[in-house]
């Protein structure tokens, strides 16, 4: 899937950037496996602790403590702040709980992730509890490049 997406991409002359929690790079990864993935990825921050979100993406800490890191609009916030960091066309961000255990503040092992363009914001909440670590992160990445497939496929150029 991810070479589809990066085939739009280019096709679109669009840019991506990514800020990566539970998925540790990973989704930054399958984009970089295609030949050429520089004409597209811009840049992408692991920011792994609540510490790293603040300091690296300038989250607010009050909205981390408030909310917890695993919520639909820390992920909002993520995607926003990678997007103008590294100057992208789309920004995604990523945050959850891979397990087995539970970050603290949490009650479930679930990610979100949002995908913002000049236009939208999408956003999706994944339940993970179904899923071993490895394969809850693979989950994850897999839905984040279905849901930038059905973003660009409503884009033409």
């Amino acid at each position: 899937m991810s070479s589809k997406v990066f085939k739009k991409l280019v096709k679109n002359g669009l840019t991506i950037g990514f800020a990566e929690s539970m998925t540790g790079g990973f989704s930054t990864f399958k984009m970089i496996q295609n030949p050429g993935a520089s004409k597209v990825i811009k840049g992408s921050i692991i920011a792994y602790s609540d510490v790293e979100k603040v300091h690296l993406l300038g989250l607010d800490p009050l909205l981390i403590s408030t909310l917890s890191a695993v919520s639909k609009e820390v992920a909002i916030e993520m995607a926003k702040s990678i997007q103008k960091i590294v100057n992208a066309d789309i920004g995604v961000g990523i945050t959850g709980n891979a397990g087995p255990s539970l970050q603290e503040g949490t009650h479930h092992l679930e990610a979100y992730i949002a995908i913002i363009d000049q236009d939208q914001i999408i956003t999706k909440h994944i339940d993970l509890s179904m899923y071993s670590r490895v394969k809850a992160i693979k989950h994850v990445t897999e839905v984040v490049y279905l849901e930038l497939d059905r973003l660009l496929s409503h884009i033409s150029n």
